[in-house]
């Protein structure tokens, strides 16, 4: 049976409109749980710096450059993000420690697929700390770098929701109308095929913000004043992007809107309005057959003059136009939901693009792997502890040799390693620290546990850790204790704390002495003998 975990997804798409936030219970492949949905709005402050940030993106040649504001706006961006995810959890009264991984898009500045080259800003690093969550972001470049388009990256989620449709006919067509649409076939034998087909609502967000300050045209209402202007019309219909033999994926750049005077504003959001809907049947012609149900999800199901369109070309087609919310969908949350997917077979290492979604030359997983850090040292990483991480606590106290010097003196079982992380996560969110995982800085494999738990008896904080057996003898106990009692002090966490190890534990005792701690006292802990220590601020 596959591993289900629970995810959030996080899109910020080419419209710049807002932050969507999605929860999603899924092993990555056929088992899919949809759960609450959240859309935070940009205000138009931030609006306009992203819009300044697409400029600045011009200018990049590499992957990591941050040219302009960019970097300042990657920072806030990331904050934004991070304080929505906190606001979603807050809402729906769900503990970080209940969600197992983010998928973060980012905000995409720049997508240039003949360069191999694709930039969505956004901190995973930074999420990770602000969130308490496993992040896993920069889904498109692995794609890039195997030869792909690196977009669209939906269809696999599409895929997966095809099963459950019920009234829709074979073969099927997701149409995604965001700032840019995109298509995702689904064959009577589960075929997948899937390209961007042209400008979705950015060219209407444009003109219409331009002309009025509004940033958007809600529900067409500006459209369905005006008339197609048949002459600008043709003239986007006849970008080579149509007349192409081949698809590429698209940034919002390759289409620019109408310039001003031009026609009037309710003609040109009624013409932009009717090129929407037909650049998808236009860019349809290369599917594998000709869909007879088409579902239509993103911001575009919600204008009407495109839903208007896009039913009468698919009338003369004898294909059928539904919009995803009548179908138990929810065409607001599914690009969220499938990040959040994305996300997990990312951690799964299961393929998230395809030759037949993005022309790469074979399947590909994608995604770079995010951990919050808490404490870090040269070589080691404290997180905290997840839902699947009982298996690594029994393996590390799984013999007499690993488990005699602590706690009971006997080998763990599951369930007494399940219950010490429950309550050492419990410790984590009431004082900020707490007994967490030990990773290594490089690979990310388990190194053993580390921290600080409050001592009653004492009255204060407590160190202690545990190294996997397989892992001694690298000096690891010795760096994560220095990088503790630093950390320890320099947030001020008390003036003094304790670390005690059984007489007989030669290891502990000499790693204890290095880091400088004072010797105070043996004392007879649960019937054994123990040689405790303290270490004092500012010693």
């Amino acid at each position: 049976m596959s591993k289900i975990l629970r995810a959030i997804g996080l899109m910020s798409g080419t419209s710049m409109d807002g932050i969507d936030v999605a929860l999603l219970t899924t092993d990555g492949l056929n088992h899919v749980e949809r759960g609450p949905f959240l859309s935070v709005p940009y205000d138009d402050a931030f609006r306009a710096q992203l819009r300044q940030g697409l400029e600045d993106a011009k200018a990049i040649t590499t992957r990591d450059q941050r040219p302009g504001c960019l970097l300042e706006l990657e920072q806030a961006l990331t904050l934004r993000h991070a304080q929505a995810v906190k606001t979603f959890l807050a809402v729906n009264g769900i503990r970080p420690r209940d969600i197992d991984v983010i998928g973060f898009h980012g905000q995409t500045v720049l997508h240039r697929p003949n360069d191999a080259l694709t930039v969505q800003i956004g901190n995973g690093d930074l999420l990770a700390r602000q969130t308490g969550i496993d992040v896993v972001y920069d889904m498109r470049a692995n794609d890039m770098v195997h030869g792909g388009q690196g977009a669209p990256l939906v269809p696999v989620y599409h895929g997966a929701l095809a099963s459950s449709i019920g009234g829709a006919t074979f073969p099927l067509c997701f149409v995604n109308i965001g700032g840019i649409s995109n298509l995702t076939f689904i064959g009577d034998d589960g075929e997948i095929a899937a390209f961007d087909s042209g400008p979705g609502n950015t060219l209407i967000d444009q003109w219409v913000e331009g002309q009025t300050g509004k940033a958007f045209d809600a529900g067409g209402a500006i459209a369905s004043q005006g008339q197609v202007v048949r002459a600008l019309a043709d003239r986007y219909l006849k970008h080579p992007f149509f007349t192409a033999n081949t698809r590429r994926s698209l940034d919002r750049n390759d289409f620019t809107p109408p310039t001003v005077g031009e026609v009037s504003l309710e003609d040109g959001a009624r013409t932009l309005a009717h090129v929407a809907a037909a650049a998808i049947f236009a860019s349809a012609r290369h599917l594998p057959k000709r869909p007879k149900t088409y579902v239509i999800c993103g911001g575009g199901r919600l204008n009407a003059m495109i839903m208007a369109d896009l039913t009468a070309m698919a009338d003369a087609k004898a294909a059928t136009v539904l919009n995803a919310d009548d179908l138990a969908l929810d065409g607001d949350a599914m690009e969220a939901e499938a990040w959040a997917y994305l996300a997990v077979r990312s951690r799964m290492r299961l393929p998230l693009t395809f030759p037949g979604t993005t022309g790469v030359a074979e399947a590909v997983t994608g995604g770079v792997f995010a951990a919050p850090v808490i404490c870090e040292t040269e070589r080691l990483i404290l997180t905290p502890w997840r839902k699947g991480d009982t298996a690594h606590l029994v393996d590390l106290h799984s013999t007499v040799e690993t488990s005699q010097f602590v706690s009971t003196g006997e080998p763990w079982n599951w369930h007494y390693a399940a219950a010490r992380i429950a309550g050492w996560l419990d410790a984590f969110e009431e004082s900020g620290t707490g007994k967490l995982k030990l990773v290594a800085k490089n690979d990310g494999r388990f190194i053993g546990r580390a921290g600080f738990s409050w001592s009653e008896e004492s009255g204060a904080f407590e160190l202690g850790y545990a190294i996997h057996r397989e892992e001694w003898g690298k000096g690891f106990a010795t760096e994560i204790g220095r990088g503790l009692k630093q950390w320890f002090f320099e947030r001020r966490l008390g003036e003094r704390f304790i670390a005690f190890a059984h007489v007989d534990n030669g290891a502990s005792l000499s790693v204890l002495r290095k880091l400088g701690l004072r010797e105070t006292e043996v004392r007879i802990y649960k019937g054994r003998s123990f040689q405790f220590f303290e270490s004092l601020s500012g010693t």
